[in-house]
């Protein structure tokens, strides 16, 4: 397998996908601005402007998982250049949205199909694809480093085009992005991955591979991993600038702060890449889930000491949360189940990131509306963030020899 250095492919790779999310994500990560708007100016309720990202992230959970099937069958630049394209055409047509069901069909259903095809998922198989199994949480988390640098980037531009274009002349520009830029860098600068070495005998085939995955409690485990590590993340994507808003932060401040976690993001992607690597994936994903805990301890606080000391701990803690949930699920799935197919496991986890990103947000804005209170949305995220840690450690513990030996085979 190539090795992973400044000079040779996979590092251009692992680049071009660290670009990549940076665009996929700061438009994602922008809902949260979005979001205000609609409920702030077209008067829509916390549950019904919530809806519009959930819609989004189901339609991503059905699609990710074929997005990953195909990119075994046919390689990144084709299935990667129709998700680009749906993007682009979803933002368009929200930008002639002229009501709520129009936006559950265009950025819910084909921006949604859009971001399922060029996913963390999808786009974690390539990088684990092009990397050896001892320098793969460093890949990934350099590749998901562009994730952080998007929410610096895309969530202050986001709002800045709203105040200048209204909200439906931002998704105009964001549809331009996705066409002039994403694009052309998913489909003229990534390949298919090499067919990983056999290590001697002859590689169960990818569908045999696939049930034998039925039969293992670590892949359920690995599954609720997935659907409780980005649910508790997008809950805190899609309400945390109204829950400072709440708490008297003005809203461009409370925008720079989620800015600021992106920035802190890129490092943190990379430092918690390394300390897996170096450690192991449960201790990474561990510190990850305590310092999300923290974060949600913060926003708790705002409303009786809404100071800047604390808004500054928020962007810290969120960063370190949301470097070590994605990276580390998809790395420990590569880790486990490469004989599947690194696009098909990697596609599912994604999938199961999807559902639990779409069923999240809007659980907590049901809450919000119905108690007039965030509080019963922070219990619901500490619960899903403990869970998923569990699930991790029970997915994580090392291998008995005779189950090594059978996934050799």
């Amino acid at each position: 397998m190539a090795r992973l250095d400044a000079a040779g492919l996979p590092a251009r790779i692992v680049l071009v996908c660290a670009l990549s999310l940076f665009i996929i994500f700061g438009i994602r990560l922008s809902f949260s601005v979005f979001f205000a708007e609609f409920v702030l100016v077209e008067g829509w309720s916390n549950e019904a402007a919530a809806a519009i990202f959930s819609v989004n992230m189901l339609v991503f959970a059905v699609t990710a998982p074929l997005a990953g099937m195909a990119l075994d069958r046919f390689g990144p630049r084709p299935v990667f250049g129709v998700g680009a394209l749906l993007m682009a055409a979803g933002l368009w047509l929200s930008s002639l949205a002229a009501s709520l069901p129009a936006l559950f069909f265009a950025y819910g259903c084909v921006v949604g199909c859009g971001l399922g095809i060029t996913g963390l998922g999808p786009v974690a198989s390539v990088v684990a694809g092009w990397t050896p199994p001892q320098q793969r949480g460093r890949a990934i988390g350099i590749a998901f480093a562009g994730t952080g640098l998007g929410s610096l980037i895309f969530v202050p531009l986001s709002n800045w085009l709203i105040a200048l274009l209204d909200w439906r002349g931002a998704y105009l520009a964001l549809a331009l992005v996705c066409l002039f830029l994403l694009l052309p860098l998913m489909t003229l600068g990534l390949s298919r991955p090499p067919a990983p070495a056999s290590g001697g005998g002859s590689p169960a085939s990818p569908k045999l591979a696939r049930r034998a995955l039925l039969r293992q409690p670590r892949f359920w485990a690995l599954l609720l991993v997935g659907l409780l590590a980005l649910g508790p993340l997008r809950s805190l994507t899609v309400h945390h600038i109204a829950i400072m808003q709440a708490a008297g932060v003005q809203r461009q401040a409370a925008a720079n702060v989620v800015g600021l976690a992106g920035l802190l993001t890129c490092a943190s992607f990379i430092a918690l890449g390394w300390l897996s690597d170096r450690f192991g994936r449960a201790q990474a994903f561990t510190l990850g889930a305590l310092a999300l805990l923290g974060a949600v301890g913060v926003l708790m606080r705002l409303p009786a000491a809404g100071s800047a000391a604390l808004l500054l701990a928020y962007a810290l803690l969120y960063a370190l949360g949301e470097s070590a949930r994605s990276s580390q699920a998809t790395a420990l799935a590569s880790d486990l189940f490469p004989r599947g197919g690194l696009g098909f496991i990697n596609g599912l986890m994604g999938g199961m990131f999807g559902i639990g990103a779409a069923l999240g947000p809007w659980l907590v804005g049901r809450l919000r509306d119905q108690s007039g209170s965030y509080a019963g949305g922070f219990a619901l995220i500490a619960a899903m963030v403990l869970v998923s840690l569990f699930a991790f450690w029970f997915a994580a513990r090392p291998r008995p020899a005779k189950d090594s030996d059978r996934q050799a085979k």
